[in-house]
């Protein structure tokens, strides 16, 4: 057991702190930079994020109004149309009732006082109709002239 307590009683320890001289040395500290490029860079991106968000949702709401002030516009031309049709078929119902003969025959008896004609009243003239004769008594020269004249009315 000698040898055991030997190796611990060798050791000595130091309970008094040994003296040491320390010579400080004067270091300038050299200024800490901060990144304000980074930040400044974050900063400005972090303000225009919002600006840019808030310029596309006023582009957004703009392109909304004027979609809908369109399609009201649409709505009430459309609301004209069926109008117009309608008074178009009026006007052509109106249309059809005075051209119709029956109409037109009472308008005539009733409003103007007419009446149908009498035999003495009543001229017949007599037209003669040979158009065949006609057409072979055409000559030759007629044929052609009647050709050229077609011809120059096409210019």
């Amino acid at each position: 057991m000698l040898k055991g307590e030997n190796k611990l009683l060798a050791r000595e320890f130091s309970y008094y702190p040994e003296e040491t001289i320390e010579v400080k040395k004067k270091h300038r500290k050299k200024p800490v930079r901060k990144k304000k490029n980074n930040n400044s860079i974050l900063k400005l991106f972090a303000l225009t994020i919002p600006f840019v968000l808030l310029g596309i949702s006023l582009l957004i709401l703009s392109r909304y109004a004027n979609i809908t002030s369109i399609r009201q516009e649409l709505t009430k031309l459309e609301r004209e149309k069926v109008e117009l049709e309608k008074i178009k078929m009026n006007l052509i119902a109106d249309l059809e009732g005075i051209k119709s003969s029956a109409k037109i025959e009472e308008d005539a008896i009733t409003k103007l006082g007419m009446t149908y004609p009498t035999e003495d009243q009543i001229v017949y003239i007599t037209v003669n109709h040979n158009t065949i004769e006609d057409e072979e008594k055409i000559t030759l020269g007629g044929r052609l002239s009647k050709i050229l004249s077609f011809v120059s009315n096409l210019f």
